[in-house]
């Protein structure tokens, strides 16, 4: 796997000053969004369906701005993060935890390639060999947020790696900004938490924008809305889940059917990129 050393000498300022910045970066793909002003995404990565809505909503609202998404390419927040910049042509970079021979996890390897072939960027500070070892991933949340001028947190268990993120963000100087968590959840604690310690409590992308000059300045570049043409038989499937995500139980129960024609339908559904299936199970569709 072709890779470039990026050595500290040529580190930009924020990652240099960092306590126990690497001595160099192994980096694959567009090197210069390191140098660039980014944000980062972070949270569970057994994220609800209501994490999964505001990190896109809010994934999103940053790339239409052209502000590059760190993040570390784990399952769950971070995915959703980087897919969602990719969406919108956006700028990515993931920040690893094991080495390029040994990405982590094996499922994300197509999201990996699609990070690099869209002029994006995934480094890491280890070595090609080293594997995804559990002590790794605490380590290389100092870089995530030293590349990023702040950090949302969408969100997290009571004891979490997000927390620790949090954490270094904090010691870096950086401001770490916290989406309320529903108060039923224990994902929601995490959030809750930092919010109470200091976090910025975050409903809408201005509750980051205006604590950045260099944010305010960018204009939000206006997207046109595909218009999808919908099968006869795909409708009624379709306009369900565009009120909300359902399993195929739901589905099922909603739309009064036999299973084996529910299958079918979403089945071929997904395979024309309509809906697609979410980590929790349930089928939702394509923005």
């Amino acid at each position: 796997m072709n890779y470039k050393i990026i050595y500290k000498e040529e580190f930009p300022e924020k990652l240099k000053i960092i306590k126990n910045s690497p001595e160099k970066l192994y980096a694959i793909g567009n090197i210069n969004l390191i140098y660039e002003k980014s944000f980062a995404i972070v949270g569970s990565r057994k994220i609800s369906n209501y994490g999964i809505e505001n990190c896109k909503k809010f994934a999103k609202e940053l790339v239409l701005r052209d502000i590059p998404i760190v993040s570390g390419m784990a399952i769950g927040t971070d995915t959703i993060a980087h897919q969602t910049a990719l969406e919108y042509n956006g700028k990515t970079i993931a920040v690893l935890g094991s080495g390029f021979k040994n990405i982590y996890p094996e499922s994300n390897l197509k999201l990996f390639n699609n990070i690099i072939e869209n002029n994006g960027l995934i480094i890491t500070e280890y070595e090609e060999n080293v594997e995804p070892l559990k002590e790794n991933f605490p380590k290389r949340n100092r870089i995530i947020t030293a590349l990023s001028e702040g950090v949302l947190v969408v969100e997290a268990a009571y004891r979490s790696g997000t927390s620790i993120t949090a954490k270094n963000a904090n010691e870096q100087g950086k401001k770490v900004f916290a989406i309320p968590g529903k108060i039923d959840n224990k994902l929601g604690v995490g959030v809750n938490r930092l919010i109470k310690e200091g976090a910025i409590l975050t409903t809408c992308i201005d509750d980051i924008i205006e604590n950045y000059d260099d944010f305010k300045v960018r204009k939000r570049k206006e997207i046109l809305e595909k218009k999808i043409f919908i099968k006869k038989e795909y409708r009624s499937y379709y306009y369900l889940l565009k009120e909300k995500p359902m399993s195929m139980d739901e589905i099922i129960l909603k739309l009064d059917i036999e299973l084996s024609d529910g299958i079918k339908i979403i089945t071929n559904m997904e395979l024309e990129n309509l809906i697609y299936q979410d980590i929790s199970g349930k089928y939702r569709i394509k923005l």
